[in-house]
C-alpha cells in the first residue's frame, strides 16, 4: 500500500467517524478541501466504493449505508475504540491534519521527538508480522554491553516518548524489555516461534503503569492536594483509578497497581501535590526517596 493510498484511507474513516454519518456528497466536498488532496482531483463515488472494501480489508472498519437516507457511517465502531491501533492512526491524523493546516505558524508550535522511534522499528514489526526470531547487540544505561541475544519478539510499546520491544529470551520463559535506541544491532533469523494463542500485552499490563513488570499490583492509596483532583480525574493515572473520598482540601483516589520504578517516579514528579497513603511499606519506600532527595539540598 504506498503512503498516498494509505493516508487517503484514513482521511476517508476520520471523516466519516467525525461527522457520525454523512452524504457522499458532504465527503466530496471535505475532499476538495483536504490538504491530502494535493492533486485537486475530485472524489468519485467509484473510487469511494473501491475505499471501503479496502478500509474493510486492511483495517476491519465497516463502512456502511442508511438506505433510507443515504447517510454513510462506521458500522462497527468496536474496531476504532476497541483497537488501540486504529485508535492511534486517527488521533495521529487529526492532529497531522491540524499541523497541515496551521503550517503558516509552524514556529509557534511545539512538539514531542519521539528519537527511538527511528531506529529498528520496521526491522521489529516486519519480524513481529512472521514471528521470526531476531538477534540483537544490546547496550544498558550502565553500559552492560550484550550480544548475540536470541530474543522471540512479543509486542512492542511506547512510554515516555521511548520505544521498547517486549521480547523473550531463548532460552527462557521470562518477557525482558529492551529499549529501541540501545539496541546496537539487529539481524532477522529464518527461524520462526510460536506466539501463544492466550497472551495478551493489554493483560501483561493490565495492573502497571510504564514499561517495568518487576512487582506484584497492590491496593494503593494516594491523597490529592490543590488543583490535582481535578487533574487526575481528567487525566487518570491508571485505569483502575477509584475516587475514594473528596472534600474542599484534598481528595484520596484508589488504584490497584504494581509499585513500579516507573509509577513511583510518577508519583513524585507531582511534587507536594500527591501524598501516598497506603499500604505504609510503599508509604515508607516514597519518604525515604524524598529524604534522599532533601539530604542533596543540605
Amino acid at each position: 500500500m504506498t503512503d498516498r493510498l494509505y493516508a487517503k484511507y484514513i482521511w476517508l474513516i476520520s471523516t466519516i467517524h467525525d461527522a457520525g454519518k454523512i452524504s457522499f456528497k458532504d465527503i466530496a466536498c471535505k475532499w476538495d478541501g483536504a490538504y491530502i488532496n494535493d492533486l485537486h482531483q475530485p472524489l468519485k463515488l467509484r473510487t469511494f466504493h473501491n475505499h471501503r472494501n479496502a478500509i474493510l480489508m486492511q483495517f476491519g472498519i465497516v463502512i456502511e449505508c442508511q438506505r433510507d437516507s443515504n447517510l454513510y457511517y462506521i458500522g462497527n465502531p468496536d474496531a476504532l475504540e476497541n483497537d488501540s491501533i486504529n485508535q492511534w492512526l486517527l488521533d495521529s491524523f487529526a492532529v497531522s491534519n491540524l499541523l497541515m493546516d496551521n503550517r503558516s505558524i509552524s514556529d509557534r508550535i511545539m512538539l514531542e521527538d519521539v528519537p527511538s522511534g527511528k531506529y529498528y522499528l520496521e526491522i521489529i514489526t516486519s519480524a513481529m508480522r512472521e514471528n521470526r526470531q531476531i538477534v540483537i547487540d544490546y547496550e544498558d544505561f550502565f553500559g552492560n554491553t550484550i550480544q548475540g541475544l536470541k530474543v522471540n519478539p512479543y509486542f512492542i510499546r511506547l512510554f515516555k516518548r521511548r520505544w521498547y520491544v517486549m521480547a523473550l529470551v531463548m532460552p527462557g520463559k521470562e518477557i525482558h524489555r529492551f529499549g529501541l535506541d540501545r539496541i546496537k544491532r539487529i539481524e532477522v533469523l529464518n527461524s520462526k516461534f510460536s506466539y501463544p494463542k492466550d497472551f495478551s500485552p493489554l493483560d501483561y499490563y493490565i495492573d502497571y503503569y510504564g514499561v517495568f513488570h518487576d512487582v506484584k499490583p497492590i491496593i494503593i492509596r494516594l491523597k490529592a492536594y490543590r488543583e490535582k483532583p481535578n487533574y487526575l480525574r481528567s487525566l487518570p493515572l491508571h485505569h483502575s483509578q477509584r475516587e475514594i473520598e473528596s472534600n474542599a482540601d484534598y481528595t484520596i483516589f484508589e488504584y490497584k497497581i504494581a509499585p513500579t520504578y516507573d509509577f513511583i517516579q510518577e508519583i513524585l514528579s507531582h511534587g507536594n501535590q500527591l501524598e501516598v497513603l497506603s499500604p505504609d511499606a510503599f508509604r515508607q519506600q516514597i519518604k525515604a526517596i524524598i529524604q534522599e532527595m532533601h539530604d542533596f539540598y543540605k
